[in-house]
């Protein structure tokens, strides 16, 4: 059993009128009482953490009387997230100064005919959203806003387009990940007690180290797949763990084709391991 068109809607309803909801109390906020102590005294009264109010206040100041109008009449969805995103200050100045880029990822999403602005695509576009390093880190990862990133990226329409602008500004996480495969393939090498050949510049050439990672993996892959049962069930806290795993595969392999200018190509018969005999 699985969801309705009927629940999406009812959803982003509820979701709107929360947005509203928000946007009603950020208007009341902005009155000239609601500050200093004044502000935490109502908070308290209200069980309003003054974090959240000062966030819903600087939010309703932003979303103008015609963005407003937009949002009801467009016919694309916006969430509260969204709208706050813009609102993040960067050098003493909100990222999207009067919605301009949100406006036009809602012009954009109503030419391609999607109903939503996904919340990690408006992070892609504003430079907000949080760098590979941190998406790949697995205690990082567990904060609520890489979590929130994460899947809203996972479903975002652009999902492909996210994952490659995530890639492409990674020069610093490249160099410390070549760095940690270099460190765990010599340990492995010591323990193995294989010495690595030596090249004629002195330095190890990274492309057959690449390729040679690459293959074990995929060999390692290939033992797991004969493993594999034809069904299984996992619970949440496996399916969760499980989820990362893939994700994470996923992002290294597109990372890996990007850099390295990798193609799908067809394998030649004679690359091919021969098919063993049966013998009785």
């Amino acid at each position: 059993m699985s969801f309705t068109e009927h629940d999406v809607h009812e959803c982003r309803r509820l979701m709107s009128a929360c947005r509203v909801n928000q946007l009603a109390i950020g208007d009341m906020l902005r009155a000239a009482w609601a500050d200093g102590d004044a502000l935490g005294e109502f908070c308290e009264q209200v069980g309003l953490s003054v974090t959240t109010a000062k966030q819903w206040r600087a939010t309703a100041k932003a979303v103008t009387p015609d963005l407003r109008t937009l949002l009801e009449t467009c016919g694309v969805f916006v969430s509260y997230s969204v709208l706050r995103e813009g609102t993040r200050m960067v050098g003493g100045r909100p990222v999207d100064g009067g919605y301009a880029k949100l406006r036009r990822l809602i012009d954009d999403a109503k030419t391609a005919g999607i109903d939503r602005v996904n919340h990690a695509t408006y992070q892609t576009v504003l430079g907000t959203a949080p760098s590979l390093a941190i998406v790949l880190d697995p205690q990082a990862r567990e904060a609520e806003d890489v979590v929130d990133y994460v899947s809203d990226m996972n479903n975002s329409p652009n999902r492909d387009l996210l994952v490659s602008a995530l890639l492409a500004d990674d020069a610093v996480t490249r160099a410390e990940l070549e760095a940690e495969f270099d460190k765990q393939r010599a340990e492995r090498e010591e323990q193995n007690g294989q010495q690595p050949p030596k090249q004629p510049t002195g330095k190890p050439d990274p492309s057959a180290a690449l390729v040679a990672d690459l293959l074990a993996l995929a060999a390692q892959s290939a033992r797991i797949i004969k493993r594999l049962p034809r069904t299984v069930q996992l619970d949440l806290a496996q399916q969760a763990n499980a989820s990362v795993a893939l994700d994470d595969l996923d992002v290294f392999t597109k990372r890996v084709r990007q850099i390295a200018g990798i193609h799908t190509v067809s394998v030649p018969a004679q690359r091919r391991a021969p098919r063993q005999k049966a013998t009785a």
